[in-house]
């Protein structure tokens, strides 16, 4: 699963390390900077609020994860990512990135159209 090529993205160290396994979530207060990222972590309680525009890829790396691996989400969780697929849905980059590790590894995210 750590190697899954769709699992793969660029990212900033101390952001990545301040959103831990912490849950997404987009009701927290204004977002910070980390770097050129807008980020915000709450860690008292454990949740991590990610900018709009990458809500969709975030929903799809997970319920392709959810369906692949049969990694746990919540039912409060599925149906986020489910709403976050359908409002923002995969551009170009996305889609043609996803066709690119199908390529290499074998498999599409069947969640990106």
């Amino acid at each position: 699963m750590q190697a899954d090529m769709h699992n793969l993205f660029p990212a900033v160290g101390e952001l990545n390390a301040d959103r831990s396994n912490f849950r997404f979530d987009f009701t927290l207060a204004k977002p910070e900077r980390y770097g050129e990222c807008t980020f915000n972590v709450d860690f008292k309680k454990r949740r991590a609020m990610v900018r709009e525009e990458i809500r969709g890829v975030i929903a799809r790396d997970y319920l392709y994860f959810n369906n692949k691996y049969k990694m746990k989400l919540s039912k409060q969780e599925r149906k986020k990512f489910n709403a976050w697929n359908k409002q923002y849905p995969a551009d170009k980059w996305e889609i043609e990135r996803n066709k690119r590790i199908a390529k290499k590894q074998g498999d599409l995210n069947k969640y990106i159209k």
